[in-house]
């Protein structure tokens, strides 16, 4: 990395290598735990041509107790030049209970670049009895493609005024989950297929869809974490070696 700027409590570690894998792997640290009221963390990625990289958070990101009343905020900005990878990979994000957090993740590609992008969304600390009693959480996802707007994803939870139960809503879900492929060779995977072997049931629920600009889009719907994260991993593995 010929640049690199950090500011506590946000870390990157150097790149790694794997084998003779050209892919540098870099991981995102955050030393204090967890974000508090008020709290904001801001992320640039700026891959220049021929650049392959994978980014892999050290931990689920953990969201606490909004005393004050105030939004944490995460906003990511990535910006990928002509023939370079970006993949992110997915972890957990975990609003405690009376948590407020807002996400916003803009990434801009060049027209022959590769992105692969995951996210996982927790209902809270599920085991302690915490099922969407945070306050708040919205995620907003833009991708660009040489300046053109190809996916905007927006999810905002509000617990409280929400019956995110009912039909047409989460349902029985807990777990919200996306892997976004956008590739020159995205019109040559076999959507079908994918579909067929996604492993599905057991509270688990997946999608995926094609989207103009050589683009796909997978949505996961779980009642168990593992369960959903395992499969998550799996496509993505499977996606990221047929790009």
């Amino acid at each position: 990395m010929p640049h690199v700027f950090q500011q506590p409590p946000l870390k990157a570690s150097r790149e790694l290598y794997e084998g003779d894998n050209p892919m540098a792997t870099v991981y995102v640290m955050e030393s204090s735990g967890g974000m508090v009221a008020g709290d904001r963390n801001d992320i640039s990625i700026k891959l220049l041509p021929g650049s392959k990289v994978r980014i892999i958070q050290q931990s689920a990101l953990k969201v606490y107790r909004s005393h004050t009343g105030e939004t944490c905020v995460q906003s990511i900005d990535a910006e990928l030049e002509e023939d370079a990878r970006l993949e992110w990979m997915p972890e957990v994000i975990i609003p405690f209970a009376d948590a407020k957090f807002k996400m916003e993740t803009t990434i801009r590609l060049a027209k022959n670049a590769t992105l692969l992008w995951g996210e996982i969304i927790a209902p809270g600390r599920e085991m302690r009895g915490e099922v969407f009693d945070f306050s708040s959480l919205k995620s907003m996802l833009r991708i660009y493609v040489e300046d053109e707007l190809i996916a905007f994803d927006s999810l905002h939870f509000i617990p409280e005024n929400m019956k995110l139960q009912d039909l047409g809503m989460l349902e029985d879900a807990l777990y919200v989950g996306s892997i976004w492929l956008v590739s020159k060779k995205a019109d040559c995977l076999d959507l079908r297929a994918i579909q067929e072997a996604l492993n599905v049931g057991d509270g688990l629920r997946a999608g995926v869809t094609r989207l103009a600009g050589n683009a796909v889009h997978c949505r996961f719907l779980g009642v168990n974490q593992w369960r959903l994260q395992q499969e998550m991993k799996r496509v993505y593995t499977e996606l990221s070696a047929l790009i």
